[in-house]
């Protein structure tokens, strides 16, 4: 029995720690379910596929037949990916045995054995049941099948010392492993949400404050040229005053998408605070100037509608040119010349 329990243990923390790395490779495209991607499923059923085939390689064998927890990776397929995440599973570690170990009787009946847990969990992955309760259906399956196929085929001390521990430790590293993947996927998924609301700006979908500031150290880092242009939204409060704010927030965001449509490739856009938005561009030379009036000419002849009526929105800039120099400097010059472009009149790009 120490054996077997061994075995066991091996193969739940197989199962943990694969899982636990396919959630992390996948983090980005969280929660796993029968209704993402073809892709994403796809590469959950591989994932779980080669974990099957690894537990292969630590299995007890018992009257020629492999005992492993199988089941496990197979219920987590069909649980998180649904009826295609099950299949690319099952391929996966049948197409890996049957490679190694060619064709026999004993092949032949776990095949069988297979194919109806296959298409009952297909039949069980269309209807409308938690998920939860789809994985636990499906490990009382696997496990039942193990039972059809041992019961009358080994000794009364066989199945007493290795198939009650195994339906045991099945059972208790089915919870661990759900449980496990579970707790995983969702704080993953958090941390992912905490981080998205942390690093973009909710009204714009450009980067925040903080993320643009970040990503213009990283710039300045670089030693490559760079230039920064500080734009600010021309008689925002007057509109805000005339529309209601909600009209703001719509010109926020369409001056954001008007911005961030007609960035540079080499370069980013974010909000900075307020009606301010910073333009940030790589490698950039002496048509910066250029750049910028490109800029305010492209919000202006951009139209703003709002419920219907067309809104004139133009653009302020100020604009500089990095040198071998701090950051906050080339943020003062800009500030300076977008200052002296809205005193000029505004709708118009300085340069500093």
């Amino acid at each position: 029995m120490g054996q077997v329990l061994n075995i066991f243990f091996i193969n739940i923390s197989i199962i943990y720690l694969l899982i636990s790395l396919t959630f992390y490779v996948l983090r980005d495209v969280l929660p796993i379910q029968a209704s993402s991607p073809v892709s994403v499923r796809i590469g959950f059923g591989l994932s779980t596929g080669v974990i099957a085939m690894l537990l292969t390689t630590n299995a007890i064998m018992v009257d020629g037949a492999r005992i492993d927890l199988r089941i496990i990776p197979f219920a987590l397929a069909a649980a998180f990916a649904g009826p295609v995440g099950v299949s690319v599973a099952i391929i996966i570690s049948v197409a890996a045995r049957l490679m190694t170990e060619g064709f026999s009787s004993i092949i032949m009946s776990a095949l069988v054995m297979i194919g109806i847990f296959w298409t009952i969990a297909i039949g069980l992955g269309r209807q409308h049941i938690r998920r939860g309760h789809l994985y636990a259906g499906y490990i009382a399956l696997g496990m039942t099948l193990v039972l059809v196929r041992v019961v009358g085929h080994v000794s009364p001390d066989t199945f007493i010392h290795v198939f009650i521990p195994y339906f045991l430790m099945t059972s208790i590293g089915a919870w661990m492993c759900y449980w496990g993947a579970k707790k995983l996927e969702s704080h993953l998924w958090m941390f992912r949400l905490h981080t998205h609301r942390a690093t973009v700006d909710e009204l714009t979908g450009l980067p925040n404050r903080y993320m643009t500031l970040e990503r213009l150290s990283e710039v300045e880092l670089s030693g490559r040229p760079w230039a920064l242009f500080v734009i600010d939204v021309d008689h925002f409060k007057q509109l805000n005053d005339t529309y209601g704010h909600r009209a703001g927030d719509e010109a926020l965001r369409h001056i954001g998408e008007t911005l961030r449509d007609n960035c540079p490739a080499d370069g980013f856009v974010g909000r900075y605070g307020g009606e301010e938005f910073l333009m940030v561009i790589e490698e950039v030379g002496d048509d910066v100037v250029a750049l910028a009036e490109a800029v305010v000419a492209v919000v202006r002849e951009t139209p703003f509608l709002f419920e219907g009526e067309a809104i004139s929105m133009t653009v302020s800039i100020g604009a500089s040119l990095a040198s071998a120099e701090l950051g906050s400097v080339v943020f003062e010059r800009a500030d300076a010349a977008l200052y002296h472009a809205k005193t000029s009149g505004r709708d118009q790009a300085r340069f500093g």
